[in-house]
């Protein structure tokens, strides 16, 4: 099998992922046409692992949406004195272990962090808020460039076209989660395939208790994330790119021409882009030129030193 069909295996098992994430090897072997007589489920189950062991595809996530009394805030923060920058790490990152954050990223810009809580929070002396939001359902795009070179993809992203249009900022009303939904989605929310039987261990429940809170009332109130690299995870750098933009949510439909899945953090009033790439050049290049079309208002870029 070619290079390229090898990948469009990949490509097609993570659709199917995307359409059933607690998948069972029969119905992946189906669709692959390795079913029936004279075949068996091990070629599957390789193409499957290898999916995961390359990073060519991560394990779905469970993304709980925005409840009123219960939602995400997102902090940038500016440290005062560069000579403390290791030691306001350190102290970030033990509120990491204590979750009282639920996301950190040392970066390297206009700011020095990006951290993320359920909480409203204020911070030690030497680390000043720049911005703080409400952090909105994130969107995952679907890339339908994934057999594209990422030079040519670029070029495609620069020469689209935009229909204005912003993305609703919505919170629903209340989620009625007890300590039974919570254990269990913190057990699955880097995993949504993860045995029940292995999570119902965990949480000292029985499989058929994790069966019914996961369908009947975790579910529900979550959205899955799906992730894709045809390369694999770690070959790709990252940038963090904020920016204002009255064409938002075209703006995220064309990024889908890019072989790889784009995170999308929706801020009170901008979008954070998190795009993965081979070289800031030829994605700059997309983003200048869609500035010049007026599709920006404004935009400035981070880059991810350490994410936890």
């Amino acid at each position: 099998m070619g290079k390229l069909e090898n990948l469009q295996t990949y490509y097609v098992i993570y659709n199917h992922i995307r359409d059933i994430p607690r998948y069972n090897l029969k119905t992946i072997a189906r669709t692959l046409g390795l079913s029936g007589r004279g075949h068996s489920y091990t070629t599957a189950s390789n193409y499957v692992r290898n999916l995961y062991q390359r990073g060519i595809s991560l394990h779905p996530n469970l993304i709980l949406r925005n409840f009123e009394n219960c939602y995400t805030r997102a902090y940038f923060l500016k440290v005062d004195d560069p000579k403390n920058l290791t030691t306001m790490f350190s102290s970030l990152k033990s509120l990491i272990d204590d979750h009282v954050l639920s996301y950190m990223l040392l970066l390297s810009g206009r700011y020095d962090f990006l951290v993320t809580s359920k909480s409203d929070l204020t911070f030690q002396p030497g680390l000043t808020i720049k911005k703080k939001s409400i952090l909105y359902n994130p969107v995952y795009t679907h890339p339908v460039g994934w057999n594209l070179e990422m030079k040519e993809s670029f070029r495609r992203l620069a020469d689209s076209e935009l229909s204005a249009g912003k993305f609703l900022r919505e919170m629903e009303e209340f989620l009625f989660w007890g300590d039974s939904e919570f254990r269990i989605f913190d057990c699955m929310k880097t995993n949504v395939q993860k045995p029940f039987s292995q999570v119902a261990r965990a949480c000292h429940v029985s499989p058929n208790t994790v069966r019914k809170y996961f369908n009947e009332g975790i579910l529900p109130c979550c959205e899955i994330a799906h992730y894709f690299f045809p390369r694999g995870y770690s070959h790709y750098q990252q940038s963090l790119i904020v920016l204002k933009s009255k064409y938002e949510k075209d703006f995220v439909r064309v990024l889908s021409k890019l072989p790889c899945t784009t995170y999308v953090f929706l801020l009170q009033e901008e979008i954070v882009l998190d795009i993965f790439h081979e070289g800031a050049v030829d994605m700059m290049f997309a983003i200048k030129k869609l500035e010049e079309k007026g599709y920006i208002d404004d935009y400035f870029l981070l880059i991810p030193l350490y994410w936890d």
